[in-house]
């Protein structure tokens, strides 16, 4: 079918068509739940009356019946959109992945989940997702874009107990290549530990310190305080604490975040769901606020350069402004120098919390915490958390390290959940509020 003939009938439209096969493993306690399955769907934009409209459905024949209900929609209201579109791309992207057997799946997982027994652990789940996803983008524009990519994940989390006192531990791993490079055996260690470890740690002090963060905190702030922050479409409907703040100091020299879809890492890939081709995106550097996150819509309204960040959770959804891989990039210092304080804490892990990107307040809570004197790390402590404010933060930043490591997960906005990846390097923040 001519897609860019039928499309071109109209100002601007573009079809989106998806089909996946996707198997899902869950172990909890030694009880294995293992389903499988396909799916297949299209949908549509038309942009016309300065208006969207969309429609999708998983009926490959319905593609002239979604746009004439799309511009119908589109033309229920006058709009101001306004687009700022790529030079259309022809391209295929295929990895050529297979999903893994489901027998070999459960039996590595189910040993996994048998080593994860121990004393005081009094549960053990493991969820593992294996899934190879396929998109084709058209527009009438001319653009004609096909990627194939492989998604694997792994949860693992064990729950222990000593008298009132229950932890949790947890870790997770990824691959792009393949459910047979999880590393399933070192993540289900790493959760069984983590519970063991936590379970018998002492509670947190009060009041404001001088704290450590590690790569996976480090890159948690650089994605939930920084990057929704600066996300183009919360900018333009001034909800960002960074709304007209692009080329003002928002941190001291110490601090440089990038967003970088080409990274290998799980938030990985090479065209967004407008077409648009991957970018890496400086956000800030040397304190400076870059540029912002956009799609072709908020790019035009924010008059920033187009860096191919709008996603969609799948061929249901409309492409939104998303995150992909952000890091906080590494320093000069050595490990020992990031350390070197009289007194302080070190967070290790991310166990939750919650952003206000509008005030730019956050608090998060590590999933362990270890005391810091001269320079040494001392006793565990369990249910710490930090709170504070992004732009305050960013100033306080007064050390950064030279190592580098990165934490997969799967990020939700409006709804719609898309895998991403974030890090960077140990980092050394003062007078950061801990309860």
């Amino acid at each position: 079918m001519e897609y860019e003939k039928i499309l071109g009938k109209y100002d601007y439209a573009e079809l989106r068509i998806e089909s996946s096969k996707e198997s899902c493993t869950r172990i909890k306690d030694g009880e294995v739940k293992n389903s499988t399955g396909n799916s297949y769907g299209m949908s549509v934009r038309v942009l016309s009356n300065g208006s969207w409209g969309f429609a999708s459905s998983n009926n490959r024949a319905d593609l002239e019946k979604l746009l004439n209900k799309a511009e119908r929609l589109s033309r229920l209201s006058g709009g101001t959109i306004k687009l700022r579109p790529p030079n259309p791309e022809k391209k295929r992207i295929c990895k050529n992945v297979q999903i893994a057997d489901s027998g070999e799946k459960v039996k590595r997982l189910a040993d996994a989940s048998k080593g994860m027994e121990a004393g005081s652990i009094t549960s053990r789940m493991l969820s593992c997702t294996d899934s190879v996803v396929t998109k084709e983008f058209c527009s009438s524009l001319g653009a004609d874009i096909l990627q194939e990519y492989a998604y694997a994940f792994l949860q693992c989390t064990a729950i222990a107990r000593s008298g009132e006192i229950i932890e949790r531990g947890s870790d997770r791993s990824w691959s792009r290549n393949g459910f047979e490079k999880l590393k399933i055996e070192k993540t289900a260690e790493s959760a069984r530990d983590k519970a063991l470890r936590l379970v018998s740690a002492s509670p947190p002090p009060q009041g404001r310190f001088t704290v450590v963060l590690d790569p996976e905190m480090t890159g948690v702030f650089s994605h939930e305080a920084l990057g929704h922050a600066c996300e183009g479409d919360s900018v333009v409907d001034r909800e960002s604490v960074l709304s007209d703040k692009k080329g003002r100091q928002i941190g001291n020299a110490l601090v440089s975040v990038v967003d970088d879809p080409t990274a290998q890492d799980f938030g990985h890939y090479v065209y967004d769901d407008e077409g648009v081709k991957a970018e890496k995106t400086p956000l800030v550097e040397k304190g400076v606020l870059q540029t912002y996150l956009n799609s072709m819509e908020t790019a035009e309204r924010l008059d920033c350069r187009l860096n191919g960040h709008a996603r969609a959770e799948s061929y249901a959804e409309v492409p939104i402004v998303r995150m992909s891989n952000t890091y906080f990039q590494p320093g000069e210092s050595r490990m020992e120098e990031v350390f070197d304080i009289p007194k302080g804490i070190y967070l290790k892990g991310m166990k939750g919390g919650s952003v206000d990107i509008f005030s730019g307040g956050f608090m998060f809570k590590a999933e362990e915490a270890y005391e810091i004197a001269n320079g040494e790390r001392g006793k565990i402590m369990r249910d710490v958390t930090i709170t504070g404010n992004v732009l305050q933060t960013m100033h306080n930043v007064e050390c950064v390290g030279r190592d580098f490591g990165t934490s997969p997960g799967i990020c939700g906005k409006f709804s719609q959940e898309v895998p991403v990846s974030d890090g960077g390097p140990h980092i050394r923040i003062r007078d950061m509020l801990v309860g």
